[in-house]
Formats: C-alpha cells, sequence, structure tokens
C-alpha cells in the first residue's frame, strides 16, 4: 500500500500552475503530476485540480460565503475580523489573506482528508449547519501550511481558477494515459465526471456509459457565412427544424422519476415542475431527451427574457401560472436502457415520435425534410413570421449521429442575423471593463469582451462593448462580475496593450453581442499571429447575458476566422 498523498504536494502543483502563463505548460505539469497516482488519488485530484469536489452536474456548492470565510480566518488565526478584511481589500483574495496568516511549517494534511472535510461542509444541514461549515474550515487552516491554507480557501469559495479548465486537463490525461486527444475528450462529452474519467484511465478500465441521471454534454450546431454554404454541406437532403431561443434542456425519465438538466448540466427540474410532471406523458421506461424549453402563451413564443425570471429558489408556483413554458424535444439519446447516440437522425426522429405524447407542456420541434432548398428557404421565412430564432438544418445521412460535445457541419443554424448584412451574433466572456463617465459614472463605461481560442487554451479580446445597456442591466451584470474581479490580468486572457482596462476579470460571464461586421485590428488580439493584426467586432451592442453558457462555451476564435 503507497504513502497517502499529502495535500501539500497538489499545493505545490497549485503554485506551479499558476506561474505558468502557456497552456501548453500547464498540460505537461499536470501530465506530470497526474503519472503514477493511485486511481482514488487520481479520482480526488481531478476534482480539486478544477476547484470542485464532484462533477459539474452534481451539487458541489459548499455553501460558504465570503463573510463567514472571514470569521473562519478570524477564529483560526489570532486576528480579528476588522484586520481580515482590511488586508483583503488590499490584496482582493482571501487566499492570499490566509497565506499572510497562516503557519510558516509543513502541513500534514492528506488530499483524501481534506475531499472529505469538504464534503462534510456540502453536507452539513440544520439550524446548526452554518457554524458547522464554519469549524470544518476554521480547523483545516489551523491544519494546514501558508500555501495550503491559501488554496484552501479559494477552494472553499469556489475560485481556485488557475487559468485552465477541464480540456487542458483532458489533455494530460491523454499523455498519462496513452490515448488520444479525441477519445479522451469524446469519453469525458459522453460521460462528464471529471474524476471518475481519471479513475477509469487509471486502471484502464472502460468509462461508465450513458445512464439516465447523468447528464452528457449536448450537440452543438456550427454556423455559416452565407446560406449557399448550407446547400454545399448538407444537401442533397435537408431536415430543417425550428430553431428555439430558450434555455437548453436534458429531460431524463425513469420510471415515474425524471430530472431535467440545462446546458451547462446543472439540475433545473425545480426551475420547472410542469415539465418534470410531463416526463410521465414520455412512453417509454427509461429514456434521455434532448429540447428547448422556451416561455409560450397563446400558441406563441414570447422573448427569451421572460424565461429569466423561471431562474428562481422561490415563488416558483407563481411564476408557473406567470410565465408558462413549452418544451420543444428535437433529440433523444437514450432509449429503455440503450444509447441511441450512433444511431442517424432519421431514426432518432422516428424513435422520437414513437415515444411523445405531445401535450400543451411537451411538443415535437416543428420540421421540414426536403431535397428541395427552397422549401428550406421557405421554412426559414415562415419561421422568423412566427418570432422565432430561425432554423437549423440536420444532416440525414446515415452516419448522421448525436456527437456530445461537438460543433460539427452535421447540425448548422441559420438565424435572421445573416439577413441584412449582419454577420451573427456572438457569446462573449467579460475580460475587463472600462470605468464609466458622466451619467455612468460610478458603474462601468463599457466592457471588453473575448473569443476563446480552444487551440491555445486562452480568452483573445476581440471587441469593446458600451451600448445596448439598460440601467437594469448595470446593476445585475456588476454583481454577476464581483466574483470573477482580479488585480491583475488572468493568464488565460491576451490582452494588447492599448486596450489594458480598468479593472481584470477572470473569464466567467458570458454575454451575447451583436455585430455588424468583422475586421482587424492591431488593438484586440483575437486570432492575431506575430505582429499582425488581430480580429476586431465593429459597432457591437449588447443583447443579454447568457447564464446558460460557461466561459469556455463562448464563441470560438475558429468560428470568427470562418466568418471574417
Amino acid at each position: 500500500m503507497g504513502m497517502a498523498l499529502r495535500f501539500g504536494k497538489l499545493a505545490k502543483l497549485f503554485l506551479a500552475l499558476e506561474s505558468t502563463p502557456s497552456s501548453l505548460g500547464k498540460k505537461a505539469l499536470l501530465a506530470g503530476f497526474f503519472r503514477g497516482l493511485a486511481p482514488e488519488d487520481a479520482r480526488i485530484s481531478a476534482y480539486l485540480v478544477l476547484g470542485t469536489i464532484g462533477a459539474g452536474y452534481e451539487k458541489t456548492d459548499l455553501g460558504i460565503a465570503e463573510k463567514m470565510a472571514v470569521r473562519a480566518l478570524a477564529s483560526a488565526y489570532p486576528v480579528d475580523e476588522r484586520a481580515i478584511r482590511e488586508k483583503l481589500a488590499k490584496t482582493g483574495d482571501l487566499g492570499d489573506v490566509a497565506f499572510s496568516l497562516g503557519q510558516d511549517r509543513p502541513g500534514s494534511l492528506t488530499i483524501k482528508e481534506l475531499f472529505g472535510k469538504l464534503h462534510e461542509m456540502k453536507d452539513a444541514s440544520g439550524a446548526e449547519s452554518q457554524e458547522r461549515k464554519r469549524a470544518i474550515f476554521r480547523d483545516l487552516l489551523r491544519g494546514a501550511s501558508k500555501e495550503e491554507a491559501r488554496y484552501i480557501t479559494r477552494i472553499v469559495l469556489g475560485n481556485l481558477r488557475l487559468g485552465f479548465a477541464d480540456k487542458t486537463l483532458l489533455g494530460a490525461f491523454a499523455e498519462v494515459y496513452g490515448r488520444s486527444k479525441k477519445e479522451v475528450e469524446g469519453l469525458y462529452n459522453s460521460s462528464p465526471d471529471i474524476g471518475e474519467l481519471a479513475r477509469s484511465l487509471s486502471v484502464k478500465k472502460k468509462v461508465g456509459g450513458m445512464t439516465v441521471g447523468r447528464p452528457v454534454m449536448p450537440m452543438l450546431a456550427s454556423r455559416v457565412r452565407d446560406v449557399s454554404e448550407i446547400k454545399e454541406r448538407a444537401g442533397p437532403e435537408y431536415a430543417a427544424e425550428e430553431k428555439y431561443d430558450g434555455e437548453r434542456m436534458q429531460l431524463h425519465k425513469e420510471g415515474g422519476k425524471a430530472v431535467a438538466f440545462s446546458r451547462r448540466m446543472k439540475d433545473i427540474s425545480a426551475q420547472y415542475p410542469e415539465i418534470i410532471r410531463e416526463a410521465a406523458r414520455i412512453r417509454a421506461e427509461s429514456a434521455i431527451l434532448d429540447g428547448e424549453v422556451v416561455p409560450f402563451v397563446d400558441g406563441k413564443v414570447l422573448p427569451f427574457q421572460e424565461l429569466m425570471s423561471r431562474r428562481r429558489k422561490y415563488g416558483i408556483k407563481e411564476y408557473v401560472e406567470k410565465i408558462p413554458v413549452v418544451l420543444f424535444v428535437f433529440d433523444i439519446l437514450y432509449l429503455d436502457g440503450e444509447s441511441m447516440m450512433d444511431v442517424d437522425y432519421k431514426r432518432r426522429r422516428e424513435a422520437l415520435e414513437r415515444v411523445v405524447k405531445e401535450s400543451v407542456r411537451l411538443k415535437l420541434a416543428r420540421r421540414i425534410v426536403t431535397k428541395d432548398f427552397s422549401e428550406v428557404e421557405g421554412f426559414f421565412r415562415k419561421s422568423l413570421e412566427k418570432g422565432l430564432e430561425g432554423i437549423i438544418v440536420k444532416s440525414t445521412s446515415a452516419k448522421a449521429g448525436y456527437e456530445p460535445g461537438r460543433r460539427g457541419w452535421l447540425w448548422i443554424k441559420w438565424k435572421k442575423e445573416y439577413e441584412g448584412g449582419v454577420q451573427d451574433t456572438f457569446d462573449l466572456a467579460v475580460v475587463g471593463s472600462y470605468s464609466g463617465k458622466g451619467s455612468r459614472s460610478g458603474h462601468f463605461g463599457a466592457l471588453l469582451c473575448a473569443a476563446y481560442n480552444r487551440k491555445e487554451r486562452r480568452f483573445e479580446t476581440f471587441t469593446k462593448v458600451g451600448t445596448g445597456f439598460k440601467d437594469e442591466d448595470f446593476r445585475v451584470i456588476e454583481a454577476a462580475l464581483r466574483k470573477y474581479e482580479r488585480k491583475e490580468k488572468p493568464a488565460d486572457v491576451a490582452v494588447e496593450k492599448i486596450m489594458e482596462p480598468d479593472r481584470y476579470y477572470e473569464p466567467g460571464l458570458v454575454i451575447e453581442v451583436l455585430g455588424a461586421q468583422i475586421t482587424r485590428s492591431p488593438a484586440h488580439s483575437a486570432g492575431k499571429t506575430g505582429g499582425g493584426k488581430g480580429l476586431a467586432l465593429r459597432f457591437p451592442r449588447f443583447i443579454r447575458i447568457r447564464e446558460d453558457k460557461g466561459a469556455e462555451d463562448c464563441t470560438t476564435v475558429d468560428e470568427i476566422r470562418g466568418m471574417a
């Protein structure tokens, strides 16, 4: 039996990762650490390096707010709360405060002990739960070294953020466990539990297959510069479905039970109780359906903004009546114990039509199948007349399976923004802000937004957005950005000197932006190589916050290149 893995070793890795700016360098560090780890150590470490204690679809929030964390530090060290808050105001990072107060000696904590204590914090409930959480946190700090205290604090507060995400870790797994990057990413997309993936790869066992209650990464659609590209890529037969502007939902049913997951694989069942009830109408013992939930009144789809008020913990019953919704289902991924992902689109749709009994709240996505592209164009026009975003054109090829997590050419979106010379909307990560003047004094004046360079694993600036904001948007956006604010530029953000913002943010908040033209500019880093110019969006306008998307789900630099 091997030596228990100390958390101190993991803390040293965290420090090295923080000081390594390149994606390749981070991947090499991760690969070196995971090589030779015992299966259980690999499982726990995979969660911890991403700053979490479980799979993305599980409840992993520890329930520790900054105010309680300050109290925990004050009880762990001989310093009062006021002094800690003063230090926090200077550093902006409670982890750095913990480091400055911590003990200059080796810690004895193992990763298994830390992992267990973090789960105790998460699971604490009842009248004394907050005090119990604080006491566990305090005791962890008392037994930790300075470096360990820094990272324990960041993990507890949910802001470890070492400048990389799961894709970099998957690349390290591919190197360590002798698999191709494509294979490892495919395994993760089909069964997105990073810890279980690490454990399975380390013992060379098959990664768990699909199962009800565990979401898979949603398949995504590509965009085109011109409608003629659809004919080139999707013909000779076209399946055109209406495109709904709502919230992506994966509905899982097993017997009399059901659960719904968002695009980011969060359990959203409580927000949509009427959809959960409708799952009983699915004619199958077990099934996983893919669809879009939209606000729907008097036979019409309402704007997406109406749906945002359903994102709440309280008053749900009132809003079920106030803002009724419909789930339009367009795919089936699993049916009665069998995965449907390798089944072609036509047969998946046939199976979907067999099992879905339509109702007021559960409907099939409307579509046509034709070899006449003029009918696709007519279907597109009718979709716009109904107030929809546009259509999705899907391949009817015998090889057109469901590809979780991939944005390929089996699905192509055609939106109304393609009309009238507008390129499209872009989902961009906010990485900085500029102080406002005049009527915007005390608020941001503009946001610096970035696209994601998937190859380099970094966020590259694409535009500066200063229009389209309503008064309420400033309050909501500033509140959302608070937890991402950083004193210095994050390691995975590329910003040209001329565009340096007044405040930096860790990529986390994603907003939708409408623009009129993509140009080349020395001011932005998107797609820039050497001393050349980067890609930039002209006349950007804020549309909305994309709460359903994480930073790595935003528009990629490669997508923008394809549209330029």
